[in-house]
């Protein structure tokens, strides 16, 4: 179970990147504490990569494609086993409701819908049969915010 220290250190990390220093000071605990903090919140799987960069897509010429996938449910630990192995994919929810998989991609703006029928035809080479695709392109990046 995660304490408020946790919870402080997530938020401050989600924001930026900061030297364990930088984090004792914000969170108000000793440099030690933040690391051991760190790396407990490493070793649970809750911090999966400490160091990125979160560029703006759409300034680099890629747009973003939210897929939503109905498959039979016979299909979905393949289909999700596979998705997670392309290099587009960038966000893999198992969902309830609409869709049995939602999937976000990035592609060159130029190439949209070859990347969508690249990713259906490769699942379909898998002998995933796609029941429905349901797609949104996104024009312009609005917000991001990652911090819990």
């Amino acid at each position: 179970m995660l304490d408020e220290l946790d919870l402080k250190i997530l938020k401050h990390i989600c924001e930026g990147l900061y030297s364990y220093d930088d984090l004792a000071k914000r969170c108000g605990a000793s440099r030690n504490t933040i690391y051991r903090r760190i790396s407990k919140l490493e070793n649970m799987g809750i911090i999966k990569k400490r160091i990125t960069a979160i560029p703006d897509f759409s300034k680099i010429g890629f747009s973003a494609v939210i897929i939503g996938i109905n498959l039979n449910p016979k299909d979905i630990d393949r289909a999700i086993s596979f998705l997670k192995t392309q290099h587009q994919v960038k966000f893999l929810w198992r969902t309830y409701g609409q869709h049995d998989i939602i999937a976000a991609i990035l592609c060159d703006k130029d190439d949209v819908g070859t990347c969508i029928y690249n990713i259906r035809k490769a699942l379909e080479e898998q002998g995933i049969h796609v029941i429905r695709l349901d797609i949104s392109v996104s024009v312009m990046w609005e917000k991001m915010h990652i911090v819990p």
